[in-house]
């Protein structure tokens, strides 16, 4: 039986709706042709390949805000454009909706239920690239990040060596609450760009910080012991590991997050302390910060692969987002990557951030003298990065190019944005990615730089 997936609509201008489902079914036409002749029993038949697939759903929304919920996924259907069909057995589909929309709202029978049934038809845009770029190649990236979550947090728990004096359990615990402090230090700017999850967030932070100083229980034997310590571990591994992860799935710009996990990985590089005369204490801080190194190059990886990719399918995520003068630019709800010259600038560095962690952990592992029991990790994290790496590569060619000018005279910023985008609806959107001043705003002096996207070939 095939996998149940979570069942949900992209709009043309990104907005998802999930919805759940009854039975679901498809249609798929055969582009043939059948022939009979006179006096001659049987026909030929000519098959010209199949049309498009057709997937009528009848999908439900319930609970206290069912309504809003459904009106709001009517609005979607009526946007003009093609939107993505996550089908929960079917596959991910580039779909146009057909037909008409029936919305049904039993009041009596059915409270805090609203159903919305609709047929979704193929639609095919230019070449079909597009569905290689949206969310199938994307649940696969997401797919290997969890693989490397449960090696890393297994290898972190198995690395960490016992220790035996009060001493050795608080040098181990300073060193993992240092290293969760940086983590939270450098994720919470991002994390907090999202409202609705970074409560979450921070409850996950403050169980890591509350977990760290219980890693060394007491037992009942050496071997009860060490059993409840190897589960502390890998719960704490977890913990930290989500942190990282979830602040790569908010929809700010790849550039922000790149710049936020590269400082992180620089403060746990910076924070290792080596020393030889105590093997045991390097082995537990290698496994600390390779699990922190580690964590952080898979979040932004997978998480900048997504979104790229996102970016990449949808066609309102490649134009300037909409905004009237004095409110705020509606962006997309996943911006991804501006441009094709950010997202081929974002591969190359988790590229090198990939480098700078094997590097490391090379150097540390032939210093000591002590086998790396974290290979299993390290394999699922070159694994997961080179696929990012290549999704977002891909995505890079469906994404808009940035070019740069300088005026040669003085310009308003109004009808310089109507020349280059032939709108001013994104005109906070063009002031802000410009960085204009107050100044300029009134008057671009000649000489100032401008950049915009075009849609290349």
């Amino acid at each position: 039986m095939a996998a149940v997936k979570e069942a949900r609509y992209t709009s043309p201008s990104g907005s998802e709706h999930a919805f759940a489902f009854g039975d679901v079914s498809r249609t798929t036409e055969l582009k043939t042709g059948v022939f009979t002749y006179p006096m001659r029993d049987g026909a030929t038949v000519q098959h010209q390949g199949r049309g498009a697939m057709t997937f009528p759903l009848t999908c439900v929304f319930h609970g206290e805000g069912c309504m809003e919920a459904a009106t709001a996924f009517e609005e979607a259907l009526a946007e003009r454009g093609a939107g993505e069909l996550r089908h929960p057995i079917y596959g991910t589909h580039r779909v146009k909706p057909a037909g008409n929309i029936t919305r049904e709202d039993p009041l009596v029978t059915g409270m805090n239920q609203s159903t919305v049934t609709i047929t979704f038809t193929e639609h095919l845009d230019g070449d079909g690239e597009e569905a290689v770029l949206n969310e199938v190649a994307a649940d696969a990236v997401d797919e290997g990040h969890g693989l490397f979550e449960e090696a890393a947090a297994a290898g972190f728990a198995g690395a960490m060596a016992p220790v035996e004096t009060v001493g050795e359990r608080l040098a181990v615990t300073a060193a993992l609450e240092t290293q969760a402090q940086s983590i939270i230090d450098n994720m919470e700017p991002l994390a907090a760009s999202d409202r609705r999850s970074y409560p979450d967030w921070l409850a996950s932070a403050s169980e890591l910080k509350d977990s760290i100083p219980r890693l060394y229980g007491t037992g009942a034997s050496a071997a009860g012991r060490t059993e409840a310590t190897y589960a502390r571990a890998l719960n704490i591994a977890r913990l930290a590991l989500r942190l990282m992860k979830t602040p790569s799935r908010l929809s700010i710009t790849l550039s922000s997050k790149t710049q936020g996990y590269a400082a992180l990985t620089a403060a746990l590089t910076n924070q290792f302390r080596n020393d030889p005369f105590d093997a045991r204490k390097t082995r537990n801080a290698h496994a600390a910060a390779m699990l922190g190194l580690s964590g952080s190059v898979a979040a932004i990886a997978s998480g900048a692969a997504i979104s790229a990719a996102q970016a990449a399918a949808s066609p309102a995520a490649t134009q300037p987002p909409a905004g009237s003068a004095g409110e705020p630019a509606a962006a997309s709800q996943n911006p991804g990557a501006a441009s094709r010259e950010e997202a081929v600038e974002t591969a190359a560095r988790i590229l090198d951030m990939l480098d700078t962690v094997t590097a490391f952990s090379d150097a540390r592992t032939a210093q000591n003298i002590f086998a790396d029991a974290n290979s299993a990790s390290h394999i699922s994290l070159k694994t997961l990065v080179y696929q990012s790496a290549k999704l977002i590569t891909d995505a890079s060619f469906a994404l808009p190019m940035q070019r740069a000018f300088t005026l040669d005279r003085d310009r308003q910023v109004i009808e310089l944005c109507a020349e280059l985008y032939g709108t001013v609806d994104c005109l906070d959107w063009f002031i802000t990615s410009n960085n204009f001043s107050i100044d300029e705003i009134e008057v671009l002096p000649m000489g100032t730089r401008v950049t915009h996207y075009v849609q290349g070939a």
